[in-house]
């Protein structure tokens, strides 16, 4: 029996992802949204599985790639960046330290629904893993853009303490904690590596 299922269109099929993308996003915003239940996550699964699965030319794999990196890039541009922009010293490393943590957590959701993809185009082509490709997001749009004034803050709490007073510690060592999660892996601990900062 010949297989009658319509395939799934690009931009039908990313319409779904969308929606659940932006769901994830005001979820991590702090806005009044319910957790995904398991039909709602079993829907996205599958839209990428059907999109990966299908015979060409509706095999969409490669544009999903591009595409799930471009959700962690808009998510960066609209939200965090601007958010990061309006702040200062402890303040300022109170709001990293929470877009990092909302960061990691979109790059959990994310790489589940995009699952399929990880597992066999990433594989087959010898991509980026999709959780790397979203911490790279993360380093090189965020952490760039904010790691002087965040080091220059961490050193301005360390100051105020050395004078002291008392400072939020487990706060200095979260950032700590950040920027050595940002380096390079081959590069920490390396002697002639880079420094942190």
């Amino acid at each position: 029996m010949a297989d009658s299922k319509k395939p799934v269109e690009l931009e039908e099929g990313w319409k779904d992802m969308q929606a659940g993308i932006n769901k994830l996003i005001r979820i991590l915003e702090g806005e009044n949204e319910s957790q995904f239940n398991a039909e709602q996550y079993m829907k996205l699964y599958t839209t990428i599985y059907n999109m990966c699965t299908q015979k060409p030319p509706y095999d969409y794999s490669e544009q999903l790639y591009g595409r799930y990196r471009e959700a962690f890039n808009s998510y960066i541009n609209d939200k965090v960046l601007p958010s990061l922009r309006e702040h200062r010293e402890e303040v300022l490393l109170r709001e990293l330290y929470q877009r990092w943590c909302n960061h990691k957590l979109m790059v959990r959701w994310l790489s589940r629904f995009f699952n399929y993809l990880d597992r066999y185009y990433v594989l087959r082509h010898s991509l980026h893993p999709l959780k790397d490709v979203g911490l790279l997001c993360f380093r090189d749009h965020v952490y760039v853009e904010v790691k002087r004034r965040a080091k220059d803050a961490v050193l301005k709490l360390i100051e105020r303490e050395r004078e002291g007073e008392l400072i939020d510690r487990a706060l200095v060592k979260n950032i700590l904690d950040i920027f050595i999660e940002q380096q390079p892996a081959a590069a920490v601990g390396r002697p002639g590596g880079p420094a942190l900062v």
